[in-house]
């Protein structure tokens, strides 16, 4: 138990002095004996999980390897252990890189190695926090901030590290007594895209389409000569069709996707050859939908959810449209694009309730 206790506290002195000195940035040597109040992210979260299991089908491909007649199963086993030891790296780069920092003048942020920078509050216009389910109906939380230059950055954090952004937070109203939020007047720019988390997605459905051709072509192989398994031929096509149609879906959002929110009007853009803008004069009412899909598989008896949010608009001319927009990261510009929208609104009727009372 002491050894154990021994390698632990080793580890974790490695680890830290690793992720805090030797990628340090040259803007982070300044400031590095700071005293950080509160720690977001720069946790190894899910590594001892997927060290777990990769051991697991790492054992199981080798021993696949070994026996005769196991090639398909050897190459399954292969690409899900080096999917797994891509997690790992993963969790490992999460928690050397990703991290926020937070003393009582400012914080650190920092997304990969020696891109840190360090923010005081004075150079925040605003900072929000947003949550709400993901698409695979776990509830995501984001802390975003927007500097007086116009950069917006954001980030995700945990539940248990609520305390550090609800300070973080306050920390920047407290520097300033005008409420930025709440003015929808102001000409920043905003936008709404399918970048985060896009490829990771199209990493995935990638990776499943390989996986899926890796387990079903040595049977495609044996069934063509023989001519038998028509049926089970055609399903697998139409599956392998289904899989190559997602992940070109998923390109195309993730190139083409995006709303420019701006001064007088908004970009909306779903597809290459789509794109229009829209001013906020001619937007006639909008509402949020969010709707909620149960799935129940058949082979495992499992349930699982999945919620879109969308908004939905109708132009001057009667014509509806909407896009879907991912809640817990994007809700803080959706908020903004509504304000807008009401604002152009009340500024119309009060010009026409002029126009009335001259006449």
């Amino acid at each position: 138990m002491r050894l154990w206790m021994l390698s632990k506290a080793v580890f974790q002195h490695a680890y830290n002095k690793v992720s805090h000195d030797f990628f340090l940035t040259k803007e982070m040597i300044g400031v590095k004996n700071k005293q950080w109040i509160y720690k977001v992210g720069g946790r190894p979260q899910g590594l001892i999980l997927s060290l777990f299991v990769f051991f697991l089908f790492g054992g199981m491909t080798f021993y696949f390897y070994l026996q005769i007649n196991r090639h398909g199963a050897f190459l399954f086993g292969f690409l899900l252990a080096i999917l797994v030891l891509f997690l790992i790296f993963f969790s490992v780069f999460r928690g050397l890189f990703i991290k926020v920092l937070i003393a009582e003048d400012g914080f650190y942020h920092q997304t990969k190695p020696r891109n840190g920078k360090y923010y005081t509050y004075g150079q925040i216009k605003e900072a929000w926090r947003s949550e709400g389910k993901q698409f695979n109906g776990s509830q995501g939380y984001f802390c975003g901030f927007e500097t007086w230059k116009g950069e917006i950055v954001k980030f995700s954090f945990f539940p248990f590290e609520e305390e550090g952004i609800t300070y973080l937070i306050q920390r920047v109203k407290e520097c300033h007594t005008a409420n930025y939020y709440t003015n929808p007047c102001n000409r920043q720019k905003y936008t709404i895209n399918g970048k985060p988390h896009g490829k990771t997605t199209i990493a995935v459905a990638l990776v499943f389409l390989l996986l899926f051709l890796v387990g079903t072509m040595p049977a495609i192989l044996q069934a063509v000569p023989t001519g038998f398994g028509i049926t089970g031929l055609f399903f697998t096509g139409v599956t392998l069709l289904s899989i190559i149609i997602l992940c070109i879906l998923l390109i195309i959002r993730y190139q083409c996707f995006k709303v420019q929110i701006e001064d007088t009007g908004f970009y909306f853009q779903s597809s290459p050859f789509n794109g229009k803008y829209y001013l906020y004069e001619d937007i006639k009412s909008y509402k949020i939908e969010k709707k909620v899909y149960h799935q129940h598989s058949t082979m495992d008896g499992t349930h699982s959810t999945l919620h879109y949010y969308y908004f939905i608009f109708t132009d001057r001319n009667g014509k509806s449209v909407k896009f879907q927009f991912q809640k817990p990261f994007f809700d803080h510009e959706v908020e903004i694009l509504k304000e807008r929208i009401e604002h152009v609104k009340k500024e119309k009727e009060s010009y026409e309730q002029l126009k009335r009372q001259k006449s």
